[in-house]
């Protein structure tokens, strides 16, 4: 048992310690909005900020391209808005063009000065539908859509978006503080990845 523990605690710490940051260039910003709907956007004392026209219901906002990511274990970015109580959805777009959002979250533009999300994971299709679950396709593009729910012109303003990515894999044999792995939550449980391999908590191998 406490091979086992030594196993996940060392596998715990070459996530923190291998773990790959992108910051996001925000000028590579394009417009996503619904039929109808804009955006217009630019950057500013390293902030890009959004101006949005949206009908009820519908959405308006920018994405960004990413380079086909296999795997993501965190997502981290600073939002504000206007003062308005308008939820903006974030997402990562898969190459299939499904749409993932964190479930029961929902950011509101009503913050007037910056909050910082540290964490972020989404776990659940955002309106799209797919017969495979998140992850099993890599990513392409990140999103930040505001969803009023009346007909709105408004704004956001986003900074420091950042994408944690797996790092380099080196084998599971030789398991120690500077190997690399990945955790990441599927299906409710704690799993370890490492050399196209899952792992539960324990170390123990999930087929």
């Amino acid at each position: 048992m406490k091979k086992f523990f030594l196993f996940a605690v060392a596998m715990f710490a070459a996530v923190s310690v291998n773990a790959r940051v992108i910051t996001l260039d925000l000028s590579t910003a394009t417009e996503m909005a619904y039929t109808g709907c804009s955006a217009e956007f630019a950057v500013a004392d390293g902030a890009l900020n959004v101006t949005y026209t949206a009908g009820g219901w519908e959405w308006a906002g920018v994405e960004m391209a990413l380079d086909n990511l296999s795997e993501v274990s965190n997502i981290s970015f600073d939002y504000k808005g206007d003062g308005t109580s308008v939820v903006i959805y974030v997402y990562l777009r898969d190459d299939q063009g499904a749409r993932w959002t964190k479930g029961n979250y929902w950011p509101n533009l009503a913050s007037t000065s910056f909050v910082e999300i540290s964490e972020f994971m989404p776990d659940e299709l955002l309106w799209d539908a797919a017969e495979y679950a998140f992850g099993d396709h890599p990513f392409t593009s990140i999103g930040f859509i505001a969803n009023p729910g009346d007909p709105t012109t408004g704004s956001f303003a986003l900074k420091n978006v950042k994408i944690t990515v797996p790092g380099e894999d080196t084998g599971v044999e030789n398991v120690n503080a500077n190997v690399k792995a990945v955790k990441m939550v599927r299906n409710g449980q704690l799993v370890i990845i490492r050399d196209g391999k899952t792992f539960n908590a324990i170390g123990a191998e999930m087929k």
